[in-house]
């Protein structure tokens, strides 16, 4: 029979048998695997492998291919552990990483801001209300501004192309709210073509070409314009506060690229103007009001693809340069209001704009520093 001190050194001893193998897995190596959903990754072994544990097998799973070798599936996003044995009861621990593969792209957006001319436009042959048409077997118009549009569309043509008759795109006028007077959705090519057909006529001027960029689902943001300071009177304490507001042409997008390879933009445009006509004297300053318009829309574009916002910028806008000279210097604003086309209403501000989806490099691509 087993006294007591006899049970206590058999379990001393248990704890003593047991100590080196969790010492063994402790220092066991991690090793870090990384799989898209829905693909697969090979690992190979330099022995046979006997048995697999995967902690959450609905993260990822695993087949033995061939003696030295398995296939690990990843499911769903997550992160899950697993342990491989070979036939020599040594084991290797891995740490499954189950990624979305489209988070690891970012998206530039390239914008374009142009002044075009309005007698152009028209002799171009673009036509807003001609019944509704495709380009090829493939639908251009990818979206709208402010709802559904209900006007028809019409793909128009240039007369200086090489190809006559060739339909290059679609003008869509909004009728359900007059900050946007028109959208255009072309292909690269198209929209290439255009512009450099325009140039050569001295139809468009390029005011600006700035790129943004954003990871995929996050926001991008462009402003160009200012800030001007508003003092607000205290009504108690008759302390003034100053706050700055923003005016000009503010971009938002939030592009997020699908799994069929579109980019799928949320995009918010707001232009604000400065207005002394309608401001408010204050302290012996006067303080201009504000006007703006704004519309926010989600379109759906391929990459590269452009698309064309029209209308966004009043010509009366241009009347206050020369009320506050140095506005004339702002980016963009300052070279449209400082056109005689834009001041006699012959002109157009619109916004060209196109995703191009960036591949990043994923950690375990990286090479090593050595």
């Amino acid at each position: 029979m087993l006294n007591e001190k006899s049970i206590r050194r058999a379990d001393f001893f248990a704890l003593f048998l047991v100590a080196p193998a969790f010492c063994l897995i402790a220092k066991t190596d991690i090793q870090k695997v990384m799989i898209g959903v829905g693909q697969s990754e090979l690992i190979e072994f330099s022995e046979p492998v006997k048995r697999i544990s995967i902690a959450n097998p609905e993260v990822a799973d695993a087949t033995v291919t061939s003696p030295k070798q398995i296939l690990v599936n990843g499911k769903i996003l997550g992160v899950t552990s697993m342990i491989v044995w070979d036939e020599k009861e040594s084991h290797s621990v891995f740490k499954l990483i189950v990624h979305n593969e489209l988070s690891y792209h970012q998206v530039m957006l390239r914008v374009h801001f142009a002044e075009v001319n309005r007698t152009a436009l028209r002799e171009l042959g673009i036509n807003f209300l001609a019944k509704d048409q495709k380009l090829g077997s493939e639908k251009v118009g990818v979206g709208s501004f402010g709802g559904k549009v209900n006007r028809p569309v019409d793909p128009f043509v240039l007369p200086f192309n090489n190809a006559p008759g060739q339909k290059i795109g679609d003008f869509r006028e909004e009728a359900l709210n007059e900050s946007i007077d028109f959208f255009l959705s072309l292909p690269k090519q198209n929209i290439s073509a255009i512009i450099k057909a325009l140039e050569e006529k001295n139809l468009l001027t390029t005011l600006a070409k700035p790129n943004l960029s954003a990871i995929n689902g996050s926001e991008a943001s462009f402003l160009a314009g200012g800030e001007i300071p508003i003092p607000i009177l205290s009504g108690s304490t008759g302390q003034v506060t100053i706050i700055f507001k923003e005016f000009g042409i503010r971009l938002k997008f939030i592009p997020t690229v699908l799994d069929s390879g579109l980019v799928n933009m949320k995009v918010s445009a707001e232009a604000s103007s400065l207005d002394f006509e309608n401001g408010i004297i204050l302290s012996g300053f006067r303080i201009p009001a504000l006007i703006s318009r704004k519309t926010e829309t989600t379109v759906e574009l391929k990459n590269e693809e452009h698309f064309v916002i029209g209308g966004l910028i009043a010509n009366d806008a241009a009347k206050t340069t020369s009320q506050v000279p140095i506005l004339g210097n702002l980016p963009i604003l300052g070279k449209l209001f400082s056109s005689s086309r834009f001041l006699n209403k012959e002109s157009e501000l619109i916004i060209m704009i196109s995703p191009h989806i960036i591949q990043t490099m994923r950690e375990d691509s990286l090479p090593e520093l050595r």
